[in-house]
């Protein structure tokens, strides 16, 4: 399974240069739909006016109106002139709908491609994001937790209905088939820190995990995989992570009946307000607690639980002790509530 792969090509700069001046043109086209109606109506109005003298002035735009939109409630007793004038209004007003109509409909498709442009330029502009192929039950769940914990991300789904609810949930989204390398491109994912592959064929997972790989070789790609002969495909194919939802599944459900009181100590504890979380803060280089001992942060944060810490030379230390410093580089794994969490976050990024 071989493939010329492409470098990637960026958005072309006459498409971006059109955006700004593409909604000043689509209000001018507009203001000339407008001035044309009211044109054609200010026109037969005057006209059935001077002819039918007996008409008052809004018999005569009442009469213009029902002209030009060929209702036909009746000739309201026109005089032989007013009949070709009529006649005139009536091709008059039927080009100018045309024309309107026609222009409308090139607005809403200029705009459409406008607000493509300007997602697609949005995209150009991430760098270490992830990118989501696939916005199915388990796409969609991937994404809500990205967003929750504010990273960039870009959906790419090929479905016209799963591309319209990623647009509503006002997520980065690129409609297309994730295995084409054009599209994979367009998702920026030579850039991207990793690619999660959830959509649900298993052939199509192994093949866009093997194209990102291909694409991005530090890249971390996660990917869904629903029988058992696909894990080790996708693992082949250069996957970092293969995840079975069914397994995992069934994991949860016999952690359930086999330790009830821990299942249901993780569950109420991670997924309600104010419960603890499991997670991973990286020590930059620089930050103030470069050189600190773990004993010495606790005393500031005492409810946070130091779990590991992953060294960079591969080495991981299981309940790491209180003398122990932090050193750039650094993976601490914690559990702690959200706001003391978030503390430690900041700090390890904050230099001194």
């Amino acid at each position: 399974m071989t493939r010329q792969l492409a470098r990637s090509k960026p958005l072309p700069s006459g498409s971006l240069a059109r955006l700004g001046s593409l909604q000043s043109a689509n209000a001018r086209t507009v203001r000339r739909c407008l001035v044309a109606l009211a044109g054609v109506v200010l026109f037969g109005t005057i006209g059935f006016r001077l002819i039918e003298r007996s008409w008052g002035l809004w018999q005569s735009l009442y009469f213009t109106l029902i002209t030009i939109t060929t209702v036909g409630y009746g000739d309201e007793g026109l005089s032989p002139g007013g009949e070709k004038f009529a006649s005139i209004v009536l091709l008059v007003g039927i080009v100018t709908t045309t024309y309107c109509m026609s222009a409308l409909v090139q607005i809403t498709v200029s705009q459409q491609l406008a607000w493509k442009l300007k997602m697609q330029k949005q995209i150009n502009q991430l760098s270490d994001h992830i990118i989501v192929c696939g916005f199915g039950r388990m796409g969609k769940t991937v994404c809500r937790q990205l967003a929750d914990e504010g990273l960039s991300f870009v959906v790419v789904e090929q479905n016209e209905l799963g591309y319209e609810d990623a647009l509503d949930n006002n997520y980065l989204v690129i409609q297309g088939n994730a295995t084409e390398d054009d599209v994979l491109q367009k998702a920026g994912v030579c850039r991207a820190r990793g690619v999660v592959c959830v959509v649900n064929s298993d052939a199509e997972n192994v093949f866009i995990t093997l194209c990102a790989r291909n694409f991005n070789e530090n890249a971390f790609i996660a990917c869904r995989a629903d029988t058992e002969g696909a894990v080790e495909k996708v693992q082949r194919a250069g996957a970092s992570l293969v995840v079975s939802p069914h397994y995992a599944a069934g994991i949860d459900v016999a952690t359930a009946i086999v330790r009830p009181h821990l299942a249901e100590f993780l569950r109420t504890g991670c997924h309600t307000e104010g419960g603890f979380e499991l997670n991973e803060v990286t020590i930059r280089d620089g930050s103030t607690l470069v050189g600190q001992t773990i004993a010495q942060f606790g005393q500031r944060e005492e409810t946070i639980v130091f779990v590991a810490i992953a060294h960079q030379d591969g080495k991981t230390t299981v309940r790491p002790r209180g003398s122990m410093q932090f050193q750039a580089g650094d993976v601490v794994i914690v559990v702690g509530h959200q706001e003391p969490l978030a503390r430690m976050h900041q700090a390890a990024l904050i230099a001194t």
